[in-house]
């Protein structure tokens, strides 16, 4: 009978790894399961698995070997929470699904990745499949690799008592077995066991009828345990974490599907721990389908219940951590160091300190300032530009004008910025202080279509002003121009710009712009890009004379990296002597993020911009590097905001130049209070056109990181029928979650503005009741490509989602942007308790 049973055993095995060949089923993952997916859920995306800085990834670290299979898990381990008590992470094991028989421990990186941004060290474990070996195989994979990780604690920053087992469908079972049997062995132990739609008994009736299904030969399940239940009902039992939940179990949390049959067996096994006073806890996500963990917008109330579970069960309450941080606290950073829209970047060193500023087009606020000690941890400290000039054209928002490229220089003891405006001319302010306060701006240069201006002042005493020339104004561009400049700069010493570079006579070259101009060893350099924000390149030129003729070479392109048109910014030399350099990458809906770049003077007397690429000469940027400046704490720029101060935190802006009685932060202490705007009427009772992006009093935040949630809370006190208030995703096209006064009573509405310019029609998809209250919470959980998930609750916990989602779109030369709003009648207001953004 035992050999019988070893021959019935191989066949099985055999056929569990052949199954899926045989009959044309494609492995389980995350493209597969979209493919099937999209049709009934059109606006799904596949959540990132990258991994959002400060987080690290150690891949393919061996746990266990199996004959010639080396299994191997990766570790996602959180950054430093910036708070000085950093102490060992809780650990999460995280197992993949496939039915026992397919998956990889890739499907579950998006998962580990979030966990980590939240405090939560995460490992994806590799096990053996049905078709290497069949149950209890797996199991002791998992739970192998529990024991290697607790001995390996120490070395990674884990605690080794605070551990948890979780996964989606097969792999929920898994981590349950491993939750329920955890009493019999405290090396392989857990602390807690989350099961995201899987099974917790094999033998009911009901789990029979897709587990044991005679049509399939043979189905998952009985590949994995061996044959049918008829054959094999003691293994089908010992495989159902039902069977082991007793004293010693964990306390688990099941996260289900709209597909009930995946999770058959909760409530016997949730009703038996309960008889042992262990927790069970369980979270619907209602109208979802199976291997909805993988996708966003799913993700984030999937990781959402997973903390608050881990940090009640385990007693490890994290931090607030900031929703990006290039420091990866072991010594190296990464790229971007801002992933934020701070576009066309320019800094400069003074002293052992580092400044920059950065365009800021018709957001005001304008000319942000920004400090740091190590070139790779920034802060907010303020703006330059109180109000754009002249103010009557500004009134009203001007997408797309205002603050171009600006250039920050320190001389004569002072700071300056010179910025353009495309519709003015060329503007120029100073400072002692690079905090402010900061001069009035002076136009030196007017004309239309005078762009990115480049000052040096020569070691003659001369002054000279480098700009480029914008073709929507002017009518021409991609040539570079040089005017005298008087050295206090007060004016212009010519009336005419001559053209020093021309990129029409360089071959591939269009858009050539954003220049910087330097002086190194008797040469003049041009820092310039060409080619295109999202495509294309960086070049340098030189010349023994400033006014040329000048030679040119690209520096820096995208070649073999993820970085797409890698340019404009600034050449820095470290207080070490060192050398640096600072650009943008343009993300679309995310704006222009800053990336930092090593750079080095070649023997021939060019500089070459990040790493070498297959092009001799020719850079590419890099994504991890060493950092610039080691020792200092790593930092993050703020975000979100708890409105505890007097005056608007410097990360907000205007889309217009602010007029009093627009807002207060001391009519309610620890409040933002927004006064009613009024919106034109549509006509002929239309939808209205657009009203937000003609709306003078939107307040903005920058998106600051690819993947985060920000959840507000208002209180919306309404006079009349139509006065609301809003958390929206502003671009050319955006969409809103608020509240709303309607037929006397208020309303949580969610509405669209979707087309391809400003002259989209607002859409009310939703809008539901809104009982007793007259304030909620709304929430945006912004995942891969911008996709971004609406939501309210009013107790800040349990969120119903609100429509479907929106995919954020890029405004007029930015990135879209966070927004609150309060339109209506006179008399109207919102109160804004906070806005937090996290990971």
């Amino acid at each position: 009978m035992r050999r019988l049973q070893a021959v019935l055993g191989v066949a099985w095995l055999a056929a569990g790894a052949n199954s899926m060949a045989a009959s044309g089923e494609a492995p389980y993952n995350a493209g597969t399961t979209f493919a099937k997916l999209a049709g009934q859920y059109p606006y799904i995306a596949v959540a990132a698995a990258e991994a959002p800085a400060p987080v690290r990834v150690l891949r393919n670290l061996t746990y266990a070997q199996r004959a010639e299979h080396a299994l191997q898990l990766d570790l996602y381990l959180p950054g430093p929470n910036g708070g000085g008590d950093e102490r060992p992470s809780p650990l999460v094991v995280l197992v993949h699904g496939g039915g026992w028989r397919s998956g990889t421990r890739e499907n579950m990186a998006p998962l580990a990745a979030r966990l980590a941004a939240r405090g939560f060290a995460a490992a994806t474990v590799d096990y053996r499949l049905s078709g290497e070996a069949q149950y209890p195989a797996a199991i002791d994979d998992v739970k192998q690799a529990v024991r290697w990780l607790r001995l390996a604690a120490p070395q990674y920053g884990l605690d080794d008592k605070r551990i948890a087992a979780a996964g989606g469908s097969a792999g929920g079972q898994i981590a349950a077995l491993v939750g329920m049997t955890s009493g019999s062995d405290a090396s392989s132990a857990v602390q807690a066991a989350i099961n995201i739609d899987g099974l917790s008994d094999f033998t009911s009736e009901e789990a029979r009828k897709h587990e044991d299904d005679p049509a399939r030969n043979p189905s998952a399940a009985a590949a994995w345990l061996g044959g049918r239940y008829a054959e094999q009902e003691a293994r089908w039992r010992d495989a159902s974490p039902l069977t082991h939940a007793g004293a010693g179990s964990a306390p688990v949390l099941f996260v289900t599907s709209a597909q009930a049959r995946f999770s058959v067996g909760r409530e016997a096994l949730a009703a038996r721990l309960r008889q042992y006073k262990i927790p069970a806890e369980h979270v619907h996500l209602p109208g979802t389908p199976h291997s909805f963990w993988l996708f966003d917008p799913w993700l984030a109330p999937t990781v959402d219940a997973m903390q608050g579970f881990l940090e009640r069960t385990l007693g490890v309450p994290q931090t607030r951590r900031a929703p990006w941080s290039p420091d990866l606290a072991d010594g190296r950073y990464r790229n971007p160091i801002l992933h934020a829209d701070y576009s066309d970047p320019d800094v400069i060193r003074v002293g052992k300190r580092y400044y920059m500023t950065s365009s800021s087009f018709t957001n005001v606020p304008g000319l942000p300032l920004l400090e740091s000690g190590d070139m790779l941890n920034w802060r907010l400290v303020g703006h330059a530009l109180r109000r754009l000039v002249p103010g009557k054209a500004f009134r009203t928002p001007q997408h797309g004008k205002g603050v171009w490229a600006p250039c920050l220089r320190f001389h004569d003891g002072k700071f300056w910025i010179f910025y353009p405006d495309p519709d003015f001319g060329i503007y120029v302010i100073t400072a002692k202080d690079f905090a402010g306060p900061w001069s009035k701006p002076r136009l030196i240069m007017a004309g239309k279509g005078l762009i990115d201006p480049a000052p040096l002042w020569d070691d003659d005493g001369k002054a000279w002003l480098l700009h480029g020339w914008a073709k929507s104004r002017a009518g021409f561009n991609n040539v570079l121009s040089l005017r005298p400049m008087a050295p206090d700069g007060s004016r212009m010493l010519d009336q005419v710009s001559r053209v020093v570079i021309d990129g029409n006579t360089l071959p591939g070259y269009k858009t050539l712009e954003g220049p910087k101009l330097y002086k190194r060893n008797g040469w003049y350099y041009v820092f310039a890009p060409a080619g295109g924000v999202e495509s294309g390149w960086q070049s340098v030129f030189r010349s023994r004379h400033i006014d040329g003729p000048y030679e040119a070479r690209i520096v820096m392109e995208q070649g073999s990296s993820s970085t797409n048109g890698p340019h404009q910014g600034a050449w820095v030399g470290a207080e070490d002597g060192g050398d640096w350099f600072y650009h943008f990458q343009d993300k679309r809906a995310f704006g222009r993020v800053v990336h930092l770049q090593p750079m080095r003077w070649l023997d021939d007397g060019w500089p070459l911009i990040g790493e070498p690429s297959v092009k001799p000469g020719v850079g590419q940027p890099v994504l991890e590097y060493a950092k610039p400046i080691a020792g200092l704490a790593p930092a993050s720029l703020a975000s979100g905001d708890e409105f505890g101060a007097k005056r608007l935190a410097p990360q907000w802006q205007w889309v217009a130049n602010p007029a009093p009685g627009w807002n207060s932060l001391t009519a309610r202490a620890g409040f933002l209070r927004l006064y009613a705007q009024p919106v034109a009427a549509p006509a002929n009772g239309e939808a209205a056109i657009a009203p937000l992006r003609s709306l003078p009093a939107v307040l903005t935040q920058k998106p600051p990181a690819p993947v985060f949630t920000a959840v507000t809370k208002v209180d919306l006190h309404a006079v009349a029928d139509g006065d609301m208030v809003g958390l929206a995703m502003y671009g050319q096209s955006y969409a809103w979650l608020g509240l709303r006064r309607e037929h006397g009573g208020l309303r949580v509405a969610y509405v669209r503005c979707e087309a391809a310019n400003d002259r989209c029609k607002e859409q009310q998809e939703a809008s539901f009741p809104l009982p007793l209250k007259t304030s909620v919470h709304l929430r945006m959980d912004v995942g891969a490509g911008g996709q971004t998930a609406f939501s309210y609750g009013q107790d800040g916990v349990h969120f119903t989602p609100a429509g479907t989602p929106f995919t954020a779109a890029m405004g007029r030369w930015v990135g879209a942007q966070i927004a609150l709003f309060a339109t209506g009648a006179k008399g109207s207001y919102a109160d804004i308790d906070y806005l937090r953004i996290t990971p």
